[in-house]
């Protein structure tokens, strides 16, 4: 099986076969695979740390170069292979995990819900206060979206509407900026841990595309504070998140976080972030996942 049979292909664009994420053929999408080649094509060739003594196995498959995972493993120093394994990193797109996973050690193994219902659930009961609101009793403008793993249809409601299956509604966040942006915290955990975060910003008109006009990097406590870095670490282990990026909102007009999703499988380094920060982030996180192992299987 190839790398290309993760995708149908059409003449109209590509669809992501396990997510059902579509992504239209347009000038955008050459300028990101370019972007995204170049990045795959220096991570490939670079020096990585050396093997940790630590082997892995993968279920149900390895992640590929476009995801995040790909260049933290390899600088990491995880490049053992072997069944049975040390350790089993559980990778996969799907929402709803409903297979049993491996014996043994995982890397989200018990990660099992990553859909946005189960995402604010967890919230509220970490940080104590609510994501989601009551669309039939709404006096304020909200969000609408779907439950899945990666579809970006999130749209606006200015008036109480019914509630439709297999959707969520929740606060709508006031995270623009003064120059005419909305500010997105993405943050690549490592066990409960936040090393490094991408400042995601994108036009107000395209806020909930899986589109970024400017990313940076910035330090964790350059973002949030001590107790809200606790409370961060405390959700992912009530997700039971080992690995994986979530997406933080501060509000404007509360100055409160809200974690509003969780991506086990986070594609990246960002596109739009500078190619010298996408390999050091690559490296800073290969290096925390690696202490982080260590300290556990060692």
């Amino acid at each position: 099986m190839t790398i290309f049979s993760d995708f149908d292909w059409s003449w109209r664009g590509v669809r992501v076969r396990e997510t059902g994420a579509e992504i239209a053929f347009n000038p955008a999408l050459v300028r990101d695979v370019w972007r995204g080649g170049y990045y795959i094509f220096r991570e490939a060739f670079r020096r990585r740390s050396p093997a940790l003594p630590i082997s892995t196995a993968f279920s149900p498959r390895p992640p590929r170069p476009w995801y995040l995972l790909w260049g933290v493993l390899r600088q990491a120093g995880l490049t053992r292979q072997a069944s049975p394994a040390d350790i089993t990193i559980h990778f996969s797109d799907l929402t709803h995990v409903k297979a049993e996973p491996p014996e043994g050690p995982t890397l989200n193994g018990d990660c099992r819900d990553i859909s946005k219902s189960h995402v604010a659930e967890t919230f509220k009961s970490v940080f104590g206060y609510d994501l989601s609101v009551d669309p039939t009793a709404a006096t304020e403008p909200y969000l609408e979206k779907g439950e899945e793993n990666g579809i970006h249809d999130g749209r606006v409601h200015r008036a109480p509407t019914p509630a439709e299956p297999g959707r969520v509604y929740q606060k709508l966040i006031d995270n623009r900026t003064a120059d005419g942006t909305v500010l997105d915290y993405r943050c690549p955990t490592v066990f409960g841990d936040v090393p490094l975060v991408f400042l995601k910003e994108r036009p107000i008109d395209k806020r909930f595309a899986n589109y970024n006009s400017r990313v940076r990097m910035a330090a964790p406590s350059a973002c949030f504070s001590a107790e809200e870095l606790t409370r961060v670490k405390q959700f992912c282990a009530a997700m039971h998140l080992d690995w994986g990026g979530l997406d933080i909102l501060r509000d404007a007009a509360d100055g409160r976080l809200y974690i509003v999703d969780v991506n086990k499988t986070d594609m990246g380094p960002p596109l739009a972030l500078p190619m010298k920060q996408k390999l050091s982030s690559v490296k800073t996180l290969g290096h925390a996942l690696r202490d982080a192992l260590v300290q556990r299987h060692l």
